[in-house]
């Protein structure tokens, strides 16, 4: 009698099964989601190397002019708009890229000519109708169009958030806010080197830095780091409580990044780390311009 031979199974058909160290790499859900495009650099490390230079370089232009910090957040802008696509799975990441690259552009260069953070919105008025004259050119049937239309704005809030860096001014407590939630947003990114449960790394993401970024900001103030006219144990409480409201938003927007891109799937290749990375640092520009503004009388200026 004749044996029948079991065809071998088609490798192309195999979920790859990815070494067991590496599913619980900076707060990743165990089990969670492999990489459908690894890339060329390693996600993790990619990811952790952005969001530690870009605080310290923001951190170093508070003492400088403004145009300094205009020009690093001009190249954030490019970084984040070449990987968000990938980053949220984008299908038409050309037009995606294009959208939010030159909304963020815009949204810069308005900030530094008319030296007020409110022009911003107008371009992110804009920037929505530049979305849906993106998806219009499309010839396809549109399919996915939804999800491309909310991906490509939430982009463009990003980036527009990201234009409040070049809004702080001396005039508005530039050193006292800048400096403390860098260093909160440098802390948040060393936080997730820890193997720990998604929870925990979310609760400390959250709390350490706002108690970093207070504490910096009423040792600074205690130092005359913000000037002889802010000195005084009063003045360093109320920055340490302005410091601290700043380190708070920029650990939630880093622990809410954290689950949103992290915890339950990998981020995909090289590009869209480094957007992961920049994302929570360009959208804590906006928040903090605000706390600038509305508790100018706690901090410097």
């Amino acid at each position: 009698m004749p044996t029948v031979s079991t065809p071998a199974p088609d490798p192309r058909h195999e979920s790859p099964t990815p070494p067991a160290s590496r599913h619980r790499a900076y707060g990743t859900r165990t089990g969670g989601r492999v990489p459908t495009q690894v890339g060329l650099a390693d996600p993790a490390w990619t990811r952790l190397a952005m969001a530690g230079l870009v605080p310290i370089l923001l951190a170093i232009t508070a003492s400088l002019p403004t145009w300094v910090r205009l020009v690093i957040v001009l190249i954030l802008v490019p970084l984040t708009a070449q990987g968000w696509p990938a980053l949220v799975r984008s299908r038409h990441h050309r037009r995606a890229t294009v959208v939010v690259a030159l909304t963020g552009i815009a949204a810069v260069a308005a900030v530094a000519l008319t030296q007020d953070f409110g022009s911003a919105g107008l371009v992110m008025g804009l920037s929505i109708l530049a979305a849906f004259v993106a998806q219009m050119l499309r010839h396809d049937g549109r399919p996915g169009l939804v999800e491309d239309l909310s991906a490509t704005v939430t982009g463009n809030l990003v980036v527009v958030c990201g234009a409040g860096w070049c809004a702080l001014e001396p005039g508005v407590a530039d050193p006292a806010v800048i400096v403390p939630c860098c260093l909160a947003l440098l802390l948040g990114a060393i936080l997730t080197t820890l193997q720990v449960r998604a929870l925990v790394l979310e609760t400390l993401t959250v709390t350490v830095p706002a108690l970093a970024a207070g504490i910096a900001g009423g040792v600074l103030a205690a130092v005359g780091f913000f000037g002889p006219a802010h000195t005084g144990t009063t003045a360093a409480l109320q920055s340490a409580g302005a410091c601290l409201l700043c380190g708070f938003v920029a650990g939630i927007l880093m622990a809410a990044s954290n689950r949103v891109l992290w915890t339950h799937r990998w981020v995909p290749g090289g590009r869209a780390a480094v957007a992961s990375a920049i994302v929570p640092i360009l959208a804590v520009g906006g928040p903090v311009y605000a706390i600038a503004r509305l508790m100018g009388g706690f901090i410097a200026g």
